[in-house]
């Protein structure tokens, strides 16, 4: 007797965090939404976040507008459901006020030029607070289910990579080595003791918009009781997401170039050690011809002659149909090909090119029921 196969909803059943993850315009978010919506279906207390900066969640629950509180969605369901976006500054805004020692310190802090563009504009910051944030709502307790929504494929990548390079960066033996000059001799006179050294901060000026090395040693010398932990911040984290609790779902189209970054998206993972728990194939044209048997241009010319008299109409109609049937069957193949390559156990979905977007509660029920 064959076991029966997993399913995305079996998934969302077995883990506690479920990462979305996929290319831009696949239905990335509004699937996040769908998870969400099966977790608070099945009487689970379930928060969706989301780190893609087109605010398309608030749209799809129904609600006004995200922030980086949580918002309360309003469902009939036998759980609950809300749903934030993650603002970069506030999340290190948050950061500082949960681990700065005093206000004076917090002041110090919000005031450094070098603190408001890493918390702004630094890259790899909004990846890394957004698994910050993942983590601190994990450690709350208040959610039996957490779903992130992450940017695109190539960010969500430095999504994975985030805590190492900000960790890299922010590594206090590396940075005494550049704030230690200055403090001895000043910034003008180290300039001139390394032409490669002085090159590092000229790069390091130019990222940061910041043009004295003052404000660099400010910082680290003001954020020194928040660095003591973040070692162990940057593993929680990383554990966090390797963990058995966690579940990584790849949301893709049937399009050879999505396909292709997919494809590429699972390999990065496995470096990484994870694993991908399960696939979502979204707005894959459906075959007809796979309900009705094979059907050629005399067939359909045949059934739609029934209906419209004019022979141009006609032709075109039937040109039309036969072209979505190609498509159809396109889908159909990419789709069966990169199952096939797929470890045995990965559960898979596969949702149909909707008659029109899912951009409401109603919608996301619809593709919920195919998850299952």
């Amino acid at each position: 007797m064959s076991q029966r196969a997993p399913t995305v909803a079996d998934v969302v059943a077995e883990h506690d965090i479920v990462v979305c993850a996929g290319s831009g315009g696949v239905g990335k978010t509004t699937t996040a939404a769908a998870v969400g919506l099966l977790g608070a279906k099945t009487g689970r207390r379930t928060i969706v976040l989301t780190i893609d900066p087109a605010k398309r969640l608030a749209d799809a629950l129904g609600v006004a507008e995200l922030g980086n509180r949580p918002t309360p969605v309003n469902l009939d369901a036998s759980g609950s459901l809300d749903a934030m976006m993650l603002d970069q500054k506030g999340a290190w805004d948050s950061l500082v006020e949960r681990y700065a020692e005093s206000e004076e310190v917090r002041a110090k802090i919000f005031a450094n030029s070098f603190y408001q563009n890493l918390s702004s504009t630094f890259a790899g910051s909004q990846e890394y607070m957004a698994i910050e944030q993942l983590s601190q709502l994990d450690t709350d307790g208040d959610y039996d289910l957490i779903v992130v929504d992450t940017p695109p494929t190539h960010h969500a990548l430095d999504f994975l990579d985030a805590p190492q390079r900000l960790g890299a960066f922010l590594d206090r033996s590396v940075m005494k080595w550049f704030v230690r000059p200055y403090m001895s001799a000043g910034w003008s006179s180290f300039r001139l003791v390394n032409r490669t050294v002085s090159a590092l901060f000229r790069r390091l000026e130019e990222a940061t918009g910041v043009g004295a090395l003052a404000e660099v040693s400010e910082f680290f010398t003001i954020m020194s009781e928040l660095f003591e932990g973040w070692d162990d911040r940057v593993k929680r984290v990383e554990r966090v997401l390797k963990s058995d609790r966690t579940a990584f779902l790849l949301v893709a189209s049937a399009e050879e170039q999505i396909l292709c970054e997919a494809e590429y998206f699972c390999s990065k993972i496995q470096e990484h050690s994870i694993e991908l728990r399960g696939v979502v194939f979204n707005r894959v044209q459906g075959e007809l011809g796979v309900e009705f048997g094979s059907i050629d241009h005399d067939d359909v010319d045949e059934i739609v002659g029934r209906a419209v008299e004019s022979k141009a109409v006609r032709r075109r109609l039937v040109a039309n149909f036969l072209r979505y049937e190609t498509q159809a069957r396109g889908d159909q193949l990419r789709v069966e090909t990169f199952r096939d390559q797929l470890a045995p156990g990965i559960a898979v979905a596969t949702v149909p090119n909707f008659e029109q977007d899912l951009h409401d509660l109603a919608g996301l029920e619809r593709l919920r029921s195919l998850l299952e």
